[in-house]
């Protein structure tokens, strides 16, 4: 053996250990993904790789063969089978055996077979693969863990091997899903739970608003109605009659000085009115009670931060229930619009970009795609969601109504939050669009937006 040959043996870095280690170990992880694969098979190497030239002795010790073969198989006359190519693959060592000219066709071997195998394997590649088992990170059996001779067994010791450079990126890329994949659930529940008490909130709101308007239109059909029978009335008896109110009429004490179509409104005017007074009170209890009044913390109001004075129920309601003017319902609206926006939009595109990532990492660890651009990229879509879900709510106000468009089978509603779900899952699309309205609205083309070139 020549010295320098030697010498690569055993210092790290040489090109022994480039060609016969890392890049041994890569082609046996191509062969172990692609003899998984049902649309390619190791078999479509057959007369894929070139004999070795008449008389070299190499690994594998194999002449060429000089056996007439039949006319079906006359293109393995120059060419190695598949069956003669892994075998010759497998009896490949580190470090290499001598002499330096069956090294350099071993090396070319694997060049060879390395391209091969690639092209067989796409879309992944050795990298990809490689990274992929690292990051999935093949866990040592509990039964014999400090046992070296074990780690060696699994295919993320042999990625690590091929590509000891990965080692970190993936570890880092690892720690990132399972932050991502903790801050997900987390902001999910928190996303949840806030739409939960927004919706419940805006129901409230809303059927205060509802029952207003039925007790002030059944007020006025009750107003109309006397005014029609005292317009028969002599003129004393009809200002005496004007003078009452709704509620004077429609006392238990007065009722049955009233008509019966009177009466009948009478009937509805209590049950609308204590609808009305009811969905106050729910008003006033939501936003003073946990976790809602949690709520009114961020966006202080008046009434929320206890500062308005506020008065009593008692009677059907517990006694002493605190009683919400009805001033303080518009406050509470203006700060579940707010919610409702800007707040959850943002949430729910945090919520959007974080499923896309973790669906994209899952399909590339299916197919074997990952690698350590990923990583790069993952930080970058965090970020990018957050500013889709911000965008979002620029163009909605809290006035807006939702959108409704078609979804095939039906009818699909797109409210802010529900935009901005789609805005942070796709969140390159999104600003895609936004680069495409920026270049009609502004006439700017790519190259404009490019900059001049020098």
């Amino acid at each position: 053996m020549a010295p320098s040959d030697q010498n690569n043996h055993h210092h790290p870095g040489t090109f022994d250990e480039l060609i016969f280690r890392r890049e041994l170990n890569e082609v046996h992880l191509l062969l172990d993904f692609i003899s998984g694969r049902p649309n390619a098979h190791i078999w479509d190497l057959d007369g894929k790789v070139p004999l070795p030239p008449s008389g070299a002795r190499s690994a594998t010790d194999v002449a060429p063969p000089t056996e007439e073969k039949p006319a079906c198989c006359g293109k393995h006359d120059t060419t190695l089978d598949a069956f003669e190519t892994i075998k010759w693959v497998c009896k490949l060592r580190y470090p290499p055996t001598p002499p330096s000219t069956d090294k350099a066709y071993d090396a070319t071997l694997l060049f060879y077979v390395k391209d091969r195998l690639n092209s067989l394997a796409y879309p992944a590649t050795g990298l990809s693969i490689a990274y992929t088992y690292i990051f999935v990170e093949e866990q040592r059996p509990i039964q014999g863990a400090h046992d070296p001779d074990r780690e060696a067994q699994t295919r993320a010791s042999v990625a690590r091997e091929a590509y000891p450079g990965l080692i970190g990126s993936a570890r880092r890329f690892r720690w990132i899903h399972k932050s991502n994949t903790v801050i997900g659930v987390c902001v999910t529940i928190f996303a949840a739970v806030l739409l939960w008490l927004v919706t419940y909130g805006v129901q409230i709101t809303a059927r205060f608003e509802t029952d207003g308007r039925a007790a002030t239109d059944i007020t006025q059909k009750i107003y109309a109605e006397v005014d029609k029978e005292n317009a028969a009335s002599p003129a004393d008896q009809r200002v005496i009659a004007n003078r009452k109110t709704v509620p004077e009429r429609c006392d238990a004490s007065s009722i049955e000085d009233q008509t019966n179509t009177v009466r009948l409104l009478c009937n509805e005017w209590s049950y609308m009115q204590a609808r009305y007074d009811m969905s106050i009170a729910d008003a006033a209890t939501f936003a003073n009670s946990f976790p809602s009044k949690v709520l009114m913390w961020m966006f202080p109001t008046a009434f929320g931060r206890g500062e308005w004075t506020t008065g009593t129920r008692t009677g059907a309601l517990r006694d002493e229930e605190p009683k919400a003017p009805q001033e303080a319902i518009q406050s509470i609206t203006l700060v579940l619009s707010a919610y409702a926006s800007y707040v959850l939009p943002i949430l729910f595109a945090l919520v959007g970009t974080i499923a896309s990532l973790l669906r994209d990492i899952g399909n590339k660890i299916t197919g074997n795609l990952l690698a350590p651009r990923d990583e790069t990229l993952a930080l970058m879509r965090v970020p990018l969601g957050l500013m889709a879900g911000v965008a979002v709510g620029l163009f909605f106000s809290p006035s807006s109504v939702a959108t409704q468009v078609s979804a095939g089978a039906g009818v699909l509603t797109l409210t802010a939050s529900g935009l901005a779900f789609l805005a942070g899952y796709a969140a390159d699309g999104f600003f895609r669009m936004l680069d495409t309205l920026t270049s009609r609205v502004f006439n700017v083309s790519n190259h404009d937006r490019r900059g001049p070139s020098n």
